[in-house]
């Protein structure tokens, strides 16, 4: 049996890949022993997809786990399985008074696997969606970790003592078969003003989106995308203000007040599709991101399109994305797709998207070397990823290792992109 292998990187050998539908033949399979990378549905794209980082693993594909467990509208949480999309729970809580903080991306890729990766959604990074998991564990004993429905009667994800949700985020310590993760309120109203400048204005016009975030004119939510991603002349920022419709309307018109005297002008009219994202509705036709981006359908994406992600973390100055921007010129021939997430007033990170055909072996080795120059030029800036691909995993400190050690003795999860280096 095998699975995508992803044009950017480099081809794995599959030992088996193993399709449970349950949390009890997720168990049996971990007792087997054998050396095991798990997924979620494997739309890691430009990260590696669903290849383990070395060869000799059995994949475990987690996506027939699909059961949205519970859903509880009145404390906001909501238990569902690895398999569950982004899709899939938007649906569940069509008509409901509470959304889920959606990614830009398909519609198709897994919450979980996401949450579990640190990604970042319209309203939040996903790591706050988090609130407790479900874990096998690798002598097959099944555990609860964080918050878990019957435990108290406000879902609180820190409980007391140590707080051992996020010891299974971006690691190999266990096999999260389910996760509560929190609901938002479906607000009001939900409006995405669309502001547009020029790249000459790009460090004034970062300070000032910087300056409003600051002040609470708006919230840690905006996303901007270079010309490539916005596929105009210009930057393009999304500012999002959502809840009672008298305060969106309020502080729309303080906003545009503010912009006259900025580098920012009022853009184009934002797509429907993705306003919907930020009210809960994911784009069925993944418009923004996969069409727009990679021009193919999310379940052809590694077949008939390459990619690689790079995902620095970098401070929120306009002096830093100046730089920024000098630095992926500098290291692409071809200017890549850049969506800049703001995380709060001090924070963003950047995806850069490196496209290309997905069967041109010169493209590939053109992206690969581009990748590798923007990890050395911005890491000397001290920029460094928040997420890593498949081809240059990370090594655990050595705490995480001995923690590491004592949950999984015998070596019954094979490494991760975050824990490449042997523990011992």
């Amino acid at each position: 049996m095998s699975i995508e292998q992803p044009a950017a990187f480099r081809s794995r050998v599959i030992t088996d890949v193993v399709r449970p539908s349950s949390v009890d033949e997720v168990v049996g399979v971990v007792r087997s022993g054998r050396s095991l990378h798990p997924f979620s549905k494997g739309h890691n794209w430009g990260l590696g997809s669903g290849l383990p980082v070395r060869d000799g693993a059995v994949v475990l594909d987690l996506s027939g786990l699909d059961r949205v467990r519970v859903i509880d509208v009145d404390r906001g949480f909501a238990v569902i399985e690895p398999g569950v999309t982004q899709g899939a729970l938007a649906e569940s809580l069509r008509g409901k008074p509470r959304i889920f903080n959606l990614t830009t991306s398909s519609m198709h890729t897994s919450v979980v696997g996401n949450a579990l990766e640190r990604g970042f959604g319209v309203h939040r990074s996903r790591s706050e969606d988090l609130v407790g998991l479900e874990v096998v564990l690798a002598d097959g004993s099944v555990e609860h970790v964080g918050w878990w429905p019957g435990a108290s009667a406000t879902p609180r994800p820190h409980g007391l003592g140590p707080s051992l949700t996020h010891l299974f985020t971006q690691s190999a310590f266990g096999i999260v078969t389910a996760a509560v993760v929190r609901l938002l309120p479906r607000p009001e109203e939900v409006r995405l003003l669309p502001f547009t400048f020029d790249s000459d204005d790009l460090a004034d016009a970062v300070d000032t989106l910087r300056e409003w975030t600051a002040q609470r004119l708006i919230p840690p939510t905006t996303k901007l995308y270079n010309p490539v991603a916005a596929q105009s002349g210009g930057y393009l920022a999304h500012v999002c203000l959502s809840g009672a419709g008298e305060v969106v309307e309020a502080l729309s018109s303080v906003l545009r007040g503010v912009a006259a005297d900025s580098p920012l002008m009022e853009g184009p009219a934002v797509d429907a599709a993705v306003r919907g994202t930020y009210a809960g509705d994911p784009d069925p036709a993944d418009t923004w991101f996969v069409r727009r981006t990679m021009g193919c359908p999310a379940d052809r994406l590694d077949a008939e399109a390459g990619m690689l992600m790079f995902l620095p973390v970098v401070p929120f100055t306009g002096a830093a994305l100046a730089l920024t921007e000098k630095l992926i010129r500098d290291c692409c021939a071809t200017l890549p797709a850049v969506t800049v997430n703001v995380h709060d007033f001090d924070t963003v990170d950047h995806v850069i998207a490196l496209a290309f055909p997905a069967h041109d072996s010169g493209a590939v080795v053109e992206a690969r070397e581009a990748l590798g120059r923007m990890r050395e030029a911005f890491a000397a800036q001290g920029f460094l990823p928040h997420r890593l691909d498949v081809d240059r995993p990370g090594a655990l400190t050595r705490l995480q290792a001995r923690i590491g050690n004592a949950l999984d003795p015998d070596g019954v999860f094979a490494p991760s992109r975050y824990s490449g280096a042997q523990r011992g």
